[in-house]
């Protein structure tokens, strides 16, 4: 993930160097405060964020505990974006790997009202979707998105209809996540992306303010991104 702007109205990203626990070589990953009796700040894991501090820049080596027999410096250290307000874009993965393709899940069967989009081969509640986002990828609806409200085995509910009828090989793109709603991420193994192919829960761990979705148009497989907040910033209001 990036940085991407800041809600203060600040878009610059404001950057701190700190001693590491442990070696990184992947950037954009999320880093924590410091453990009691640790050597410095943590990574974040896929689904625990608390006490948040940045996400990295650079790169962190491997520490050596004792004196270095040239004298030279032992610690290690990594840069991170430190914004309290910062607001970081993830790409929605369709999987725990990092740059997993979405599926588009195609309908089976015509609906005129709007109000649910059926997909046999798909079970929407499985892992859950209830409370995220479906948005057409292609067809009659493409580019629109909507909050999903019910979900079941073969089909996706929202309250609020699509403006036009969904058609027989019409396809949409599901993402267990929404703004401005709350909740405890699940991120992909290197902890730069989020994985929507997993149930979210509702928890104020992360905190989505907008959605870029792609369309079949955009690339929308590969390039559907959130934008997030981690809402139990260190340097925020929220610590624990």
């Amino acid at each position: 993930m990036e940085f991407a702007y800041d809600l203060s109205g600040n878009g610059v990203p404001v950057l701190k160097k700190y001693v590491v626990a442990a070696t990184n070589t992947v950037l954009g990953r999320p880093y924590l405060k410091t453990a009691d009796g640790g050597v410095g700040i943590v990574l974040g894991t896929t689904t625990g964020a608390v006490d948040f501090i940045g996400v990295n820049i650079d790169a962190a080596g491997t520490y050596a505990a004792a004196q270095n027999s040239d004298g030279s410096e032992n610690a290690k250290t990594t840069t991170l974006v430190v914004n309290p307000f910062g607001v970081f874009r993830a790409r929605l993965s369709g999987g725990a790997t990092d740059g997993t393709a979405l599926t588009a899940r195609s309908v089976t069967t015509a609906q005129t009202d709007g109000l649910t989009v059926v997909h046999s081969a798909y079970n929407s509640s499985s892992p859950d979707m209830d409370e995220g986002t479906i948005w057409g990828y292609s067809g009659a609806n493409l580019g629109i998105a909507r909050k999903i409200t019910g979900t079941a085995d073969g089909t996706t509910t929202v309250i609020l209809a699509f403006p036009r009828d969904s058609a027989v090989g019409d396809q949409y793109l599901l993402a267990p996540i929404h703004p401005t709603r709350t909740l405890l991420a699940q991120l992909t193994t290197n902890c730069t992306e989020i994985d929507a192919s997993a149930a979210i829960a509702n928890d104020a761990t992360v905190v989505c303010v907008d959605m870029n979705l792609g369309d079949a148009a955009s690339d929308g497989l590969i390039a559907s991104y959130a934008y997030i907040q981690f809402a139990d910033h260190l340097f925020g209001a929220t610590v624990t």
